[in-house]
């Protein structure tokens, strides 16, 4: 015969509301209270019936995550490899699951966004890559969905989980200036994306206050825009050292540089951003500002379940997660090694 929870409660001489607590991750049950629950539970095999849950709370146990990335643009990608088990880990032994939708453009965006209020497929949302009049955020605002920004709410009092971009753009560029480059450019991301705007930002601020001048091409995400538009960049531009918004993004750098003959970091010095496992393939190490992701998935996975459960206060706060230059090979110039 099912073991219910009812049958559980006895067992661990706990009301079933307890047991409720427990299965749900509520940190106010007593430790001691806990374990003795969960040892009832696995003693038993007990398996919550989702469904039934799911009715009674009117809530699905889903948390959605909406990515925007041409077909094939998530390929090997860490930020979203390490965004996405950071979601599923957080999310471990808790009544919810991730639910991840890919689109390719605003307008399938702009669908999938509609569907998912109208079904109510999901509890909540994580909001990634804000943009400077995201319509997102009104929509979901207007219907009153429980949601979290990973990035810059920008003027919207929204509850949102972030770095100090620009700070972290300025500590990149000033890093490069410091180890003796004096033409450096930035290649960010698609134009109106704040995260890249504001890397953009403090880049601009660190070598305007050097007397230079800033050299700024916008790519799209992923290695082999990133490689296109550097091609382009190196050529012209001939810069002695580049700032560039992610890792991903600056393996494809690296590449147009190989294909242009420009020795890392010797004719070209490099920065990144989100020190992944990438930065160890560059023989010299690829330098990164550290972003702490995993803090930042936890702060807004954290927060968006206080706000699908109703036990979040009404002030909505923007948390700011400290960056931290990880410094390797990339940006000591000179060097003797090549790429």
């Amino acid at each position: 015969m099912r073991v219910t929870q009812l049958d559980i409660a006895k067992l661990a001489n706990v009301s079933q509301a307890t047991v409720s607590r427990v299965l749900s991750g509520d940190d106010r049950v007593e430790p001691t209270i806990r374990e003795r629950v969960l040892d009832v539970i696995r003693i038993h095999n007990y398996q919550p019936d989702v469904r039934a849950r799911s009715l009674r709370l009117r809530r699905t146990g889903l948390i959605g995550l909406v990515l925007k990335r041409p077909p094939g643009g998530l390929s090997d990608d860490p930020f979203f490899a390490a965004l996405t088990a950071g979601i599923m880990d957080y999310l471990c032994g808790k009544p919810y699951h991730l639910c991840v939708d890919v689109v390719t453009d605003a307008s399938s965006q702009e669908g999938i966004y509609d569907e998912m209020l109208r079904t109510r497929r999901v509890d909540g949302l994580i909001l990634v890559e804000s943009e400077a009049a995201d319509e997102r955020i009104n929509l979901l605002q207007r219907d009153k969905f429980p949601f979290v920004l990973i990035g810059n709410p920008k003027n919207n009092h929204i509850y949102s989980v972030d770095n100090d971009n620009v700070h972290a753009g300025e500590l990149a560029t000033q890093h490069l200036i410091r180890n003796g480059y004096r033409r450096i450019g930035f290649l960010g991301g698609p134009q109106y994306i704040t995260v890249s705007d504001d890397r953009i930002e403090g880049y601009r601020r660190a070598v305007t206050a050097q007397g230079m001048e800033p050299i700024i091409y916008h790519s799209r995400f992923g290695f082999e825009s990133a490689r296109a538009t550097a091609l382009n960049m190196l050529d012209f531009e001939q810069p002695d050292a580049l700032v560039v918004l992610d890792d991903f993004m600056a393996c494809g750098v690296i590449l147009a540089a190989r294909q242009l003959n420009l020795k890392v970091p010797d004719q070209l010095g490099m920065v990144s951003f989100n020190d992944s496992s990438l930065c160890n393939l560059l023989d010299v190490g690829l330098t990164s500002v550290s972003l702490g992701i995993e803090k930042i998935v936890q702060a807004a996975v954290w927060k968006l379940l206080e706000v699908i459960e109703g036990d979040s206060p009404d002030v909505q706060v923007r948390h700011i997660v400290p960056c931290e230059l990880r410094v390797r090979g990339s940006s000591l110039r000179p060097s003797a090694v090549s790429l």
